[in-house]
């Protein structure tokens, strides 16, 4: 009976494990501080304007696109993305060639509190957007079709320990203590580039369990609590019995 009890809980308690895994969404917000390029600012987006971005993905979804020692590289697949800066909205691009992806690295930083570099992991997400309108409600002028690219970046204090380079070793690993937000546009027909830089402040945070998931939880945690109290009974009965 014992050996049932505990595989039953065993069991429950890997099904729920394995339902609350859930998708992460990754945001942030910070200023713009610098420009560079040749392309005209059109005073949408000013040095100094807030920026902002959220989106989501599942890390166990993620393709494995391209590695070697300390470098990885890994298509994603974003739902409930939003990058705004100031009066700009960004939108993906729908093209199936311009896949959102993550470039993840090891290096060596100097961190807050030391003289000396330590060991490090650096990402940067990478998401093309839509070709622009040439109207003045972007961020640069110039002709319409300019190449849009925004990249999030981050380094976290992370000593090697050897394994391979996932997603697991960016999420939940601590502060991001450098960072960096990059809007880049290039016009096509006068090879002509503008920048948009800044920093941020950001958090990788796990996303609610689906209701079906509460629901195996649940479950599994009423008959595991079902289990425990027919074990008492039974020995109830079992003392009893010993006293007659």
């Amino acid at each position: 009976m014992r050996l049932r009890s505990f595989a039953l809980v065993a069991f429950f308690a890997v099904a729920a494990s394995q339902a609350v895994a859930a998708p992460v969404t990754y945001s942030g917000s910070g200023t713009l501080s610098q420009v560079a390029g040749k392309l005209p600012l059109t005073g949408t987006v000013p040095v100094g304007s807030p920026f902002s971005f959220s989106f989501t993905f599942d890390p166990a979804k993620a393709s494995l696109f391209e590695a070697s020692e300390g470098y990885a590289i890994y298509d994603l697949a974003l739902s409930n993305v939003a990058v705004t800066m100031s009066g700009y909205t960004y939108a993906l691009s729908a093209e199936p060639a311009y896949v959102p992806f993550i470039e993840l690295y090891r290096a060596f930083s100097f961190f807050p509190g030391s003289n000396m570099s330590e060991e490090s992991v650096a990402f940067t997400f990478f998401l093309s957007g839509k070709p622009t309108t040439g109207d003045a409600s972007e961020p640069f002028g110039g002709g319409p079709g300019k190449s849009q690219l925004v990249s999030i970046g981050g380094v976290l204090r992370q000593a090697d320990d050897g394994t391979p380079l996932t997603l697991d070793s960016i999420i939940g690993q601590g502060p991001t203590y450098y960072s960096s937000f990059e809007y880049g546009t290039r016009d096509a027909l006068t090879r002509q580039t503008g920048f948009l830089r800044g920093s941020y402040v950001g958090a990788f945070s796990s996303g609610v369990p689906e209701p079906a998931s509460w629901a195996l939880m649940i479950a599994g945690v009423a008959i595991c609590g079902f289990g425990l109290r027919w074990r008492r009974s039974f020995q109830a009965s079992r003392d009893r019995l010993a006293d007659c």
